[in-house]
């Protein structure tokens, strides 16, 4: 069963879906090199450039790749052993933020939840491996499912492996699984597509190199932006130069925080400080000129104007209705036409 259209559920401390603050998630990756001290630095940095979450990625390239291939040169040496990654979540927990990661096989995915990590993201490459995703599902730790490379009916088998009785909430990340990727490959509209076909949180994965992409997603709707980050963009690996440096991160949460707010509801109604502001902004019925009792009200002696603050007269609709009527009192120019001003009922 999906869960309701952006119910949400907990990452953590945080909270993620609807209602909630964008869960902003800094990828690191292997960015780190397998280093725990520069691994340690990137999570300070996130931190402090205003990131809710760090991802890694843990591989085992000999169980995740075939020899020869370039990912599997890649990663391997490059992961932390558990001694490391457990410093590495008390770093997180001690900075506020969580930190989990994307296990590209079962044994990666059985150290992870053994060294404690708060939740379990799904790559792209990774989003066919249904039983892999079922094998996380098990753990009763949220997934995050990035979508790139796939067709709509693999997504829907991807979430339905990642929905089981144990499963604590699920997240789909619209995403071009293209490095870097050009903007005529996102499709941003994709967003609220997700989120009416699939009801389930929907978030952004982005692989530009700037942070528009992501400000834009959740301008339209999303709940969750993941952007990869590196202290720098010009150090070798797959993955850097598509990074996002800390001074830039930070400008973009910042700009993500301005943007949740402006973002608003769906409804379509005055804010209240608008409200009070209606009477005064508003065109009303007023005497063009003096009107005495009796006369007929016409165009050549009813005006629509901004009336002075607190004396509103009839509404611009019920122009039409007073043509013809009579004036029930004496009026000067500019005084608002009201209802007791008028003889018959409009």
């Amino acid at each position: 069963m999906l869960n309701k259209l952006d119910e949400g559920f907990d990452i953590g401390s945080r909270r993620v879906g609807r209602g909630q603050p964008v869960f902003v998630i800094a990828e690191v990756g292997i960015n780190h090199g397998g280093n725990v001290d520069l691994c340690a630095a990137m999570i300070k940095a996130a931190a402090q450039a205003g990131a809710d979450a760090v991802k890694l990625q843990m591989i085992d390239a000999d169980e995740s790749y075939v020899q020869g291939t370039t990912s599997y040169s890649e990663f391997m040496g490059k992961n932390l052993d558990n001694e490391a990654l457990c410093a590495m979540i008390d770093l997180a927990k001690n900075l506020q933020i969580e930190l989990f990661a994307t296990p590209g096989d079962f044994s990666s995915l059985e150290r992870m939840v053994r060294v404690g990590m708060s939740a379990v993201k799904i790559s792209s490459g990774l989003m066919t491996n249904t039983p892999l995703i079922s094998a996380a599902a098990q753990t009763g730790l949220p997934i995050i499912i990035s979508t790139g490379l796939a067709y709509e009916e693999e997504i829907a088998a991807a979430l339905g492996a990642a929905n089981s009785s144990r499963s604590k909430g699920v997240a789909l990340l619209k995403c071009t699984a293209l490095y870097p990727a050009p903007d005529e490959t996102i499709n941003l509209l994709g967003i609220p597509a997700f989120r009416r076909r699939f009801g389930v949180p929907i978030g952004y994965s982005d692989h530009t190199f700037d942070g528009l992409a992501c400000e834009a997603a959740v301008a339209i709707g999303a709940r969750l932006v993941e952007k990869h980050f590196t202290l720098d963009r010009s150090s070798p690996g797959a993955d850097h130069h598509i990074s996002m440096e800390p001074p830039d991160f930070k400008n973009m949460v910042d700009r993500i925080r301005r943007l949740e707010v402006m973002r608003g509801d769906e409804v379509i109604s005055p804010v209240p400080a608008e409200e009070l502001l209606r009477s005064e902004r508003h065109r009303c019925l007023v005497a063009k000129c003096d009107i005495k009792a009796g006369e007929l009200f016409s165009p050549e002696n009813v005006a629509l104007k901004r009336p002075l603050p607190g004396f509103p007269g009839l509404p611009p609709r019920l122009h039409n209705h007073l043509m013809g009527c009579r004036a029930a009192v004496n009026m000067r120019r500019d005084e608002p036409i009201i209802a007791e001003a008028v003889m018959e009922k409009l």
